[in-house]
């Protein structure tokens, strides 16, 4: 599907992109700046309290460099900043990227930033309070068992507790990402692959470049299991074919997938009493001309669905927004209408019965995707099934409420 193109849509330069990019991630950075400043004053009391739950024993903790220390000191003040202005970076986050998005893309993208970055702090914060101190207590267990006497270094136990911490971070939070993903109906066999490209393999490439001096020889065995755990999530999707909306074969053989759009005009037309055919794709609006929220919605379902043909049964598609006939354009979706309320209003009232059975009877005569024998085959099966007067040729001038018209009787 082609890149999709927004109403709301306005032509900025790469540049003004750059440049407002850029004011925000100033403003990040500023803010991580002005909290580590603030958390440096307090960051000794926190290392010595953090050092006595991860120490394994009293007497073997020793600092061996005192210029690492310090070192030491501002990365446990940056990273409690960074961590304090995560809610600034989500939102910093979904407010450059809402103008290109849908409302549904926009609230899946805000709601996933905040419980991606919840579950890895969690995972992090667990593991620094209760898994780090665990599994030193075991190794330190086995050191003894051997008689050695252990001597372990404040800043390396701290630096590589704050590594692990970050890897399952990086790993809960991309493996709940992809998981969620995969509930909310986003993955299948196409689009898990490229969640491997797109994802897994950056996570793994981050985890392995910004372990690279912690990790020493174990950096590719970890890079082997990272990439293992982010698979994981998406196993149960990695063979599921691809969503969309029901699938027509056309005269050609070619597959397409019919979006139907029952518009009440607001009002002027009317809404049918049951949907069309299940081998068509079904929408209801109550008025596309005026309202942009049920547009967005539309172009939504055309997204999601693959739609290939989008069709109007109201009007002509001629009263639409032009920048909205763009936007269905810009998915590859070919849109076009069965101007049904101009024979509608050739009755008396409008019943949504009659209208129903008129636009069934319109849909099997469509002659593109199917071919005119096709068409006559479906609108001879079509007539048959309905209990109704076809009224045949040129439009009526007026149309009784139990009649159908049909510019040809197949029969």
């Amino acid at each position: 599907m082609a890149d999709l193109r927004l109403e709301s849509d306005r032509d900025v330069s790469i540049i003004g992109h750059l440049e407002e990019f850029s004011a925000r991630v100033a403003l990040v950075l500023i803010v991580i700046v002005g909290f580590t400043a603030a958390l440096s004053l307090r960051t000794d009391a926190l290392l010595m309290w953090w050092l006595g739950e991860l120490s394994p024993c009293k007497d073997c903790m020793v600092v061996f460099e005192p210029g690492a220390w310090i070192g030491l000191r501002w990365t446990m003040a940056i990273v409690c900043a960074a961590v304090l202005s995560i809610p600034i970076v989500v939102h910093q986050s979904v407010t450059f990227a809402s103008p290109g998005l849908l409302p549904m893309e926009r609230k899946r993208l805000r709601n996933g930033m905040v419980a991606t970055s919840t579950l890895g702090v969690c995972i992090a914060l667990w593991f620094g309070w209760s898994g780090a101190p665990w599994l030193y207590e075991r190794a330190m267990v086995t050191v003894d068992a051997t008689g050695l006497v252990l001597a372990l270094d404040s800043v390396t136990l701290v630096e590589l507790t704050l590594a692990i911490m970050w890897i399952l971070a990086l790993l809960g939070a991309t493996a709940g990402a992809g998981f969620g993903a995969g509930l909310l109906g986003r993955l299948d066999q196409e689009r898990v692959v490229a969640w491997r490209w797109r994802v897994s393999l950056p996570v793994v490439l981050l985890i392995v470049t910004s372990t690279w001096t912690t990790t020493h020889d174990l950096r590719w065995p970890l890079a082997i299991m990272s990439a293992i755990v982010l698979e994981l999530p998406l196993l149960p999707w990695r063979t599921m074919p691809p969503r969309g909306l029901p699938t027509v074969l056309d005269g050609e053989g070619a597959r397409r997938r019919l979006l139907v759009v029952d518009c009440a005009c607001e009002g002027a037309f009317g809404t049918p009493t049951h949907p069309p055919e299940a081998d068509l794709g079904h929408h209801v609006a109550r008025g596309l001309c005026v309202r942009y929220q049920e547009r967005t919605s539309l172009l939504e379902r055309i997204q999601d669905g693959r739609a290939s043909d989008v069709i109007i049964v109201g009007c002509s598609a001629e009263p639409l927004p032009l920048k909205f006939k763009e936007a269905i354009q810009s998915t590859g979706a070919s849109l076009r209408g069965l101007d049904l309320r101009s024979i509608e209003h050739r009755r008396p009232s409008i019943e949504p019965a009659s209208m129903t059975a008129q636009r069934d009877l319109a849909l099997a005569a469509l002659v593109d995707p199917w071919s005119e024998s096709a068409a006559r085959q479906r609108t001879k099966v079509c007539v048959e099934g309905l209990d109704r007067h076809i009224v045949d040729g040129p439009r009526p001038a007026t149309l009784h409420p139990d009649h159908l018209w049909l510019q040809r009787d197949p029969r």
